[in-house]
């Protein structure tokens, strides 16, 4: 792999780490005032789907999936379904910050399942980095579920494991289509499953056509972001394997944690700051395998 690749997709890996942490706050913010977390999952993949729509009608690039990249697109568009409905639902019953912590332990599943997918040996430090992770994330959730919702854990787990399909399929894709291309058909295959569900969810109708005020303001803005998130984070994957950008998604939790306590006032107790620092030092780990396999 070129230097210039793994430098471009480690910046645009951190610019998309920085627009999706701040996702979970604002879905919160928006929830508490009127916008369901499934109606802001619907908000967002209708603009995504526009934005990289008008993309790719300006390019002329064409919305045809190839046929070698059909089995790919469809783990695409599942695992961006999972992710939309999991995370954000996740919110709504457990912290933000805890969602944030159960989420981030896809870069480190990355990391294992890479060996597999990507076809080279297992590094020291991918064991390492699973260690701590599993270690931090038990501290986290803590020997007991008292006051835990166990709904949102299970959420947040599904949209970690969206997540790592999501990275190894977005690679895939990007050998034989621009980001645009997939992302605006995989955000308009999933829209119709989304309103769907949102509408089943509350009784047939939907408090974005009647809302007004911030609840609104914010669900379009966090919209905007998750499109310009999405369209970093799949560059990030054609210049560089989902192994060596995966870990640098590690700036999300620490921005998600931070606007968290900043913006919304909450505080994990002491066992669960311990283990969230335990997250990120496996990602840090994590984070300096590939360096460490390139340089040998």
């Amino acid at each position: 792999m070129a230097a210039e690749g793994r430098r471009t997709g480690i910046l645009h890996a951190l610019a998309a780490a920085t627009a999706y942490g701040t996702l979970p706050s604002m879905v919160r913010a928006a929830s508490s005032l009127g916008v369901p977390a499934v109606e802001s999952a619907v908000l967002r993949t209708l603009v995504a789907a526009t934005l990289l729509g008008a993309v790719v009608a300006v390019s002329g690039a064409g919305f045809r999936v190839p046929r070698a990249a059909r089995a790919a697109f469809a783990g695409q568009a599942l695992a961006t379904l999972a992710i939309s409905v999991s995370y954000l639902m996740a919110v709504e019953y457990i912290p933000v910050g805890l969602a944030v912590i159960i989420f981030f332990t896809f870069p480190v599943l990355i990391t294992l399942a890479a060996p597999l997918v990507e076809g080279h040996r297992p590094a020291t430090a991918s064991l390492v980095a699973a260690g701590l992770a599993f270690a931090g994330l038990a501290l986290a959730i803590g020997p007991r579920f008292d006051g835990l919702d166990p709904r949102g854990l299970l959420l947040a787990a599904i949209a970690a494991l969206g997540a790592v399909v999501q990275f190894f399929t977005g690679r895939m894709l990007a050998r034989h289509m621009q980001p645009s291309q997939f992302g605006a058909l995989v955000h308009l295959l999933i829209l119709p499953v989304l309103l769907v569900l949102a509408l089943s969810l509350h009784g047939g109708s939907l408090a974005l056509m009647g809302g007004q005020g911030w609840g609104l303001v914010l669900a379009g803005a966090l919209s905007l972001l998750y499109g310009l998130g999405y369209m970093m984070h799949m560059r990030a994957l054609s210049a560089a394997p989902a192994s060596v950008v995966a870990p640098f998604f590690n700036l999300e939790p620490v921005v998600g944690l931070s606007i968290a306590a900043l913006a919304l006032g909450e505080r994990l107790a002491l066992l669960q700051y311990v283990g969230g620092g335990l997250v990120l030092a496996a990602l840090l780990v994590a984070a300096s395998g590939p360096a460490q396999a390139e340089a040998r």
